[in-house]
């Protein structure tokens, strides 16, 4: 794997392999409160998920959601996919309401609200690409039109050029299909 900086990070050691795997998710009983970890369909990498605590209202999104830091990473190396990080966020806001807290992978602690506006940002910018690249445009031309431009933020580690080329690749590129509950 390599970071957006182009640099490699090297394999972990064998003790650092989980123990405990799961395919759709895991509950745990803490403190009276119950844990889910949730797999959803991936979008950052092939196996990301979610922690959910039940009683508490808040779910921690790892690096599906980075919130108000810089647009989506989308690591193409371990199997990442626009349209699989869409419908992780769809599927995610299905477990929200209006109090629930929610940690991103970056940037500060989120709402629902923060949530609705980074899919609506998926949406828009998953959208664009998959209309230019339907009317046979090159990336290139794609990048030209800036569709991910409204939403870059400044000093943000994900540009809106380099967002645009992951999510053109990960629509042009076959992978797997979402998995389904």
């Amino acid at each position: 794997m390599t970071r957006p900086n182009g640099t490699a990070v090297p394999a972990a050691p064998k003790i650092a392999l989980p123990v405990v795997t799961y395919d759709k998710g895991l509950k745990l009983h803490l403190n009276g409160d119950e844990v889910r970890a949730v797999f959803l369909h991936g979008g950052h990498t092939d196996g990301d998920s979610i922690i959910v605590w039940q009683n508490a209202n808040v779910i921690h999104m790892g690096d599906l959601f980075m919130n108000k830091v810089s647009l989506p990473y989308l690591d193409l190396k371990s199997g990442a996919s626009a349209v699989n990080l869409l419908a992780s966020i769809e599927d995610a806001l299905k477990l929200t309401n209006a109090t629930t807290k929610i940690i991103p992978g970056h940037g500060p602690v989120g709402t629902q609200a923060d949530l609705i506006a980074w899919r609506d940002m998926l949406k828009s910018v998953i959208g664009s690409v998959q209309g230019s690249i339907k009317a046979k445009r090159t990336l290139a031309q794609i990048q030209a039109m800036k569709p991910a431009a409204k939403w870059e933020v400044k000093g943000g580690f994900i540009s809106g050029d380099a967002f645009v080329e992951a999510v053109y690749k990960s629509l042009t590129t076959p992978v797997a299909k979402p998995h389904t509950h």
